[in-house]
């Protein structure tokens, strides 16, 4: 193993697993945009099983949110 210069941090890979680093194949840090990319990617290829775990969840949430607007805006219509 190279020995780290005094002016640069240096991680081992179980150092940056551990940070939760995300790296190309070449071992250099990835873009945002890159990242972007890789979990549109990911979302595409879900399985499906894993789509309907997600899209419950995201159902359950909508109408957890939809109904406290709605009870907003009925209370806004009751007492203008």
């Amino acid at each position: 193993m190279e020995e780290c210069p005094e002016n640069l941090i240096c991680f081992t890979e179980e150092e940056l697993d551990e940070y939760g680093l995300v790296l190309d194949g070449n071992g250099e840090p990835i873009g945002d945009v890159e990242a972007a990319g890789q979990l549109v990617l990911d979302i595409l290829f879900l399985t499906p099983l894993e789509l309907i775990y997600v899209g419950v969840s995201m159902s359950i949430l909508a109408f957890y949110g939809l109904s406290i607007f709605a009870c907003i805006k009925w209370i806004q219509r009751k007492f203008p």
